[in-house]
């Protein structure tokens, strides 16, 4: 039986990836991959196309744009315009779908990207609301063959762009506000409500291409400790990570301690997990951009990926199920 959450690794490869056997010439779709890229043949640019599902009312609107604006960044696209599939269950009210649609569209505009198709519907098959969203985007330089090629065991530094573990303590801070109320003040608990309020990353964007990236990779469900799994798998590296580099806001932190949560576990929309030459330029370059990010390890020639905590030493294990599925 199949787990609640993003299936495994193992199941993606044995039953998705291998049934697929028409990709693209960049091998789309794949492990890792934030974004599909497919050719245009009137010039060298490429399309990039992801597809992302939002669950649930909470931060929806902000989920959905943001997780759309990302993916593309990852793939080094231009985000242009998204699709969206809306599903609610019955009894949902029509305020409640004009409220959601306000807060997409002024997403959207403050995005500069376009929604140019849909389809809205009730559903007795779903208990809450759905949202998949599929975003376009345009990559207009061509991989070159020396990137392409690129010695994927060459050690490299890996900067965490963005705070990790907010999506999801804003989730919950909105959720069970009631319950954190009993430890915090009300101050408090607001301002962990709104760590969510600009998960955009796409203001990263400039910076990662001039700091010259050789990876990126969009963090969301399961968390860092997920985002470092995947990129490593998909690249066949190990990792070599200090713990305490991560940056992590308190609020998250406390959000966390109090449910008994693992922040590094719990979904980080608005993270990027990059590869880089040059790690504290990448740094410097996306602080001036206006964007929390740390030099928080580097890839290995070796298999073990390690997680390091002051003289402790542990192992990173397969993404398990995302954390905020506990308090659910």
């Amino acid at each position: 039986m199949l787990r609640v959450g993003k299936v495994k690794e193992s199941v993606l490869k044995r039953s998705v990836l291998r049934q697929i056997h028409n990709k693209t010439v960049y091998g789309s779709p794949a492990p890792g991959e934030d974004a599909g890229l497919f050719p245009m043949s009137a010039d060298n640019s490429r399309i990039a196309i992801s597809v992302n599902p939002v669950e649930g009312w909470t931060l929806a609107p902000q989920r959905a744009v943001y997780g759309a604006i990302n993916s593309l960044v990852a793939a080094d696209a231009i985000p242009e315009a998204i699709a969206v599939t809306i599903l609610m269950p019955e009894g949902t009210e029509e305020a409640q779908l004009k409220v959601l649609m306000r807060e997409l569209d002024h997403c959207c505009q403050q995005e500069k990207i376009q929604l140019i198709a849909g389809h809205t519907a009730v559903s007795p098959f779903v208990k809450t609301l759905i949202i998949s969203v599929t975003a376009i985007g345009v990559a207009a330089i061509e991989m070159s063959e020396e990137a392409a090629k690129a010695d994927v065991y060459k050690n490299y530094d890996l900067v965490v762009a963005g705070t990790v573990g907010r999506e999801g303590a804003a989730m919950i801070a909105l959720e069970k506000e009631e319950q954190l109320q009993d430890r915090y003040a009300a101050s408090y608990i607001e301002t962990a409500q709104h760590l969510f309020d600009n998960g955009s990353m796409r203001a990263a964007a400039k910076a990662v291409r001039e700091a010259g990236a050789v990876n990126i990779h969009d963090i969301r469900e399961g968390g860092i400790f997920a985002g470092f799994w995947e990129m490593a798998a998909a690249a066949k590296v190990g990792l070599d990570i200090d713990l305490k580099k991560i940056p992590i806001k308190q609020h998250t932190i406390e959000v966390c301690e109090y449910f008994n949560l693992n922040p590094y576990m719990l979904r980080s929309g608005g993270c990027l997990l990059i590869a880089c030459e040059n790690g504290q330029n990448m740094v410097s370059l996306l602080e001036d951009a206006g964007i929390t990010a740390a030099v928080v390890g580097r890839t290995t020639n070796q298999n073990d990926r390690i997680i390091r905590y002051d003289d402790e030493i542990r192992f990173l294990e397969p993404p398990k199920v995302d954390e905020y599925y506990k308090i659910i």
